[in-house]
Formats: C-alpha cells, structure tokens, sequence
C-alpha cells in the first residue's frame, strides 16, 4: 500500500468471500496497473469461517481508480461451482 494513501481516499471495488477469488481478482488489478490491496484477508487465513461475520474480503482501490477498477472486474467471471472441477476420470 502507497504511504500516500489515506482511508478517505480509498473505495471498495468488490467485496469477496472466498480468498482465492479475491487473490485472482487483485492479481488482475494488479497486472493492468491499478495500485490495490485486499483488506481483512489475514483475519480470513487466520479464522476462515467468520469471513461473513466479518463482511467479507474487500479489495481497496484509489477512489481514482474505481472506475478502471470496476471495468476491469466486469472481465472477471469467477467459476460458477465453488466447489471446484470433478474427479479426473
């Protein structure tokens, strides 16, 4: 995180509640330029089960950047089963 940045100065571009959907959605961000960081997630790797107590995992842009960041997460279509592929057979 910038030490410019101050937390009236920051938007939430997407709240996620699984950690690997918001890891990839911050590494897309992150590879098309715009500064972000996930807030809460170590509260989520420490205790995964209070993620919605919690709100969830925010991803933490510029308010400058919310637009770029909200297109660029159009593109994002996370899987439709959480629970992942099937068996190999």
């Amino acid at each position: 995180m910038h030490s410019d940045w101050e937390p009236e100065k920051l938007a939430t571009a997407a709240i996620f509640y699984n950690l690997h959907e918001a890891d990839i959605a911050k590494g897309l961000l992150d590879s098309c330029g715009v500064d972000c960081f996930l807030c809460d997630e170590h509260m989520h790797r420490v205790h995964p089960l209070t993620s919605e107590i919690i709100g969830g995992v925010r991803l933490q842009v510029a308010q400058q950047d919310m637009e770029l960041a909200k297109e660029l997460l159009k593109e994002y279509i996370p899987p439709e089963d959480p629970s992942g592929p099937g068996p190999i057979e």
